[in-house]
């Protein structure tokens, strides 16, 4: 009898512990496009105690590094598709996969009742255990609201969140619930935090007083069209909207880069360091797709592209060409790669230039540079291909150019070498 009783004790005294980690209105800072720098100590935003970051870019180093600093770490991955570019993306048979996700084409639902998926997972968060995450952030859980075509259902959503919430407890890990609001009030007991993309913008807020009344956060991210400043009527919106009061709520560029804008005003851009992106900075809206399944990095029919500076450079000279953004139309296909320039006897620079069209707010959302006093240089180190006839060219997701890049900086074609980290990281995209 002592024994159960003291058993118990153990449990309740564990899951205290675990609880106490996360409280309703925690500030937080959520970067997945790089890397943060824990080499800059302390690292800013000083105040805010939680960071959401990658779990395969992220190294365990930079995770012991942001607790050593008092952060508590959160680690992002997809739980409910398969991204052909992550490293275990051979591991998913062909008969768990899906449809694709309508405007990610390297995207496709996955069957969550599987066991095979169920043991990739299973191994994603050993994986995370094994960093030191003190959580996680399953994206993409939602395949039941979307044409999945593997016949998923709500119900199965609920048993995966619950398969997945018993798993990380496994390694005393905790989990949020990314968006899925419909099922927020049957999962709201048994998560720790939720993520949200864009309910203020959806008047979607007022549905997680579950969270809020429980004393759990709420880690609400929008995207505004403007960053610096960002407009009053959608800060106000964003920050005192309906429902949004209690929730840790940060304004984002769509890449989820180190910028971020606080209701309070203060606005921070935390130093990052090279390792990419969980997938390529686009455009927010998602024709055809339910508010509440909003996710990061949408459509790759993307109305806003930035093509970044680059150099090319020979034995006797060097060419650099600033940076030229452009916006095009979202049916515009991808433009191809850049070609590197011809040798000339002394260095020649072409002035910045820039072109727009006009598109619908809806379907478009800018994407503000960095502040540039966050950059050590406008342009990224690159080498001399080792082909110069055509060799040495870079596929689709690969890294081109970055702080310190000693490999090849030219993209196969329609991809092109843009920045997604300046200056420390830059993707065939």
């Amino acid at each position: 009898m002592l024994s159960c009783l003291l058993s118990v004790w153990l449990f309740a005294s564990s899951t205290l512990a675990q609880t106490a980690m996360f409280t309703r209105g925690q500030k937080f800072q959520i970067i997945l496009t790089g890397v943060p720098d824990t080499s800059k100590n302390p690292l800013p935003p000083t105040d805010a105690p939680v960071f959401d970051v990658d779990l395969f870019n992220t190294d365990a180093g930079t995770i012991d590094a942001l607790k050593a600093q008092g952060k508590t770490v959160i680690c992002y991955f997809s739980a409910g598709s398969l991204e052909n570019w992550r490293t275990d993306a051979k591991d998913f048979p062909a008969s768990d996969q899906g449809k694709v996700l309508d405007g990610w084409p390297d995207e496709k639902w996955i069957r969550t009742g599987s066991a095979k998926i169920r043991d990739i997972m299973s191994k994603r968060i050993k994986m995370a255990a094994d960093k030191g995450c003190d959580a996680i952030d399953p994206d993409n859980t939602d395949g039941y609201q979307n044409d999945n075509g593997l016949n998923l259902q709500q119900a199965d959503l609920i048993d995966y969140m619950r398969f997945l919430q018993r798993t990380a407890a496994g390694y005393n890990m905790q989990i949020g619930l990314k968006n899925s609001i419909d099922i927020l009030g049957t999962l709201s007991s048994i998560m720790d935090f939720a993520v949200n993309e864009e309910c203020a913008k959806n008047a979607e807020c007022s549905r997680y007083n579950a969270f809020l009344n429980s004393n759990k956060p709420v880690f609400h991210i929008e995207y505004p069209s403007k960053m610096n400043p960002v407009p009053n009527n959608d800060k106000n919106n964003y920050c005192s909207g309906a429902g949004t009061s209690g929730m840790s709520t940060v304004l984002k560029n769509i890449s989820l880069d180190g910028l971020v804008i606080y209701c309070d005003g203060s606005q921070v851009d935390t130093p990052t360091r090279g390792n990419g992106p969980s997938r390529p900075p686009k455009s927010t809206s998602k024709p055809g797709t339910r508010s509440s399944t909003t996710r990061r990095f949408p459509s790759s029919s993307s109305s806003h592209r930035t093509s970044s500076s680059r150099s090319a450079v020979t034995s006797s000279t060097m060419i650099t060409i600033p940076s030229t953004t452009t916006e095009e139309p979202p049916s515009s296909p991808p433009s191809s790669s850049p070609s590197e320039e011809s040798p000339t006897p002394t260095p020649i620079t072409t002035p910045s230039s820039t072109s727009t069209s006009t598109t619908s707010s809806s379907t478009q959302r800018s994407s503000t540079p960095r502040p540039s006093s966050s950059r050590t240089s406008s342009q990224r180190p690159v080498s001399t291909p080792a082909n110069p006839g055509g060799g040495c060219k870079q596929k689709h997701w690969d890294q081109c150019g970055g702080q310190d890049w000693k490999g090849c900086t030219v993209c196969e074609s329609p991809y092109q070498c843009k920045g997604v980290s300046p200056p420390y990281y830059y993707q065939c995209l």
